[in-house]
C-alpha cells in the first residue's frame, strides 16, 4: 500500500473518531493544533490497527512518541511495508 493511500485512510479514521476536526492537516501538531489527548490518540491507534490490520506494541502507544498525525502514518507505513 502506498503512503498516500495510508494517509487517506488514516484521515478517514481521524474523521470517524474525532468528529470535531475538519480539514485535517497531518503535518500539524495534533496536541497543540487539535487538542488531541492521550486517550484520543490511543483510540485512533486502535482504530488504525483495525483499519490496517497492524498491531502497535506498548512502546508505540505513548503520546510522547508522536507529535503529528504524520508520525502515526509513518509508523503504520513501516508496519505495512516492511
Amino acid at each position: 500500500m502506498q503512503r498516500d493511500e495510508i494517509k487517506d485512510k488514516f484521515v478517514e479514521v481521524i474523521n470517524d473518531n474525532l468528529t470535531d476536526i475538519e480539514d485535517v492537516n497531518v503535518s500539524a501538531n495534533f496536541v497543540d493544533d487539535y487538542d488531541v489527548n492521550s486517550i484520543q490518540l490511543i483510540q485512533l491507534i486502535v482504530a488504525a490497527e483495525d483499519e490496517f490490520g497492524v498491531s502497535f506494541d506498548d512502546k508505540e502507544l505513548a503520546l510522547s512518541k508522536y507529535e503529528t498525525f504524520d508520525d502515526v502514518i509513518d509508523t503504520i507505513d513501516s508496519k505495512i511495508n516492511k
